[in-house]
Formats: C-alpha cells, structure tokens, sequence
C-alpha cells in the first residue's frame, strides 16, 4: 500500500529544505484533497512512497 505526503512552504521561490509536512496518510483522496487547499502555505507538493507526483499546487 503506498504512502502519501504532503508538503508545504510559505516561500513563492522555495529551495529543498523549505518544504514542511502537513499530512502522511495512505488514503489518496484525502492526500489529494489536502494538496489542493491553500490555507497558509504559497505551495504545497504531493508525494507517493517519496516520489513527487504534484510538484507545485
């Protein structure tokens, strides 16, 4: 089963070691519908088994 992450960063021009975790879970939808919410973060990033599936959202 794979594992989703999700990041976020406040920074518009953001470098590796901005990225912060919001939410690790196994459950896609809620991994995708947490990627796509913009409260207070510029970007957030979607993970799968440590792979980056949505680079910027």
């Amino acid at each position: 089963m794979a594992t989703y992450q999700v990041d976020g960063t406040t920074r518009s021009h953001s470098r590796p070691d901005d990225w912060q975790p919001i939410l690790v879970t196994d459950d896609p939808v809620e991994a995708t519908r947490v990627a796509h919410e913009t409260e207070g973060t510029f970007w957030r990033r979607l993970l799968e088994d440590g792979a980056i599936v949505l680079p910027r959202v």
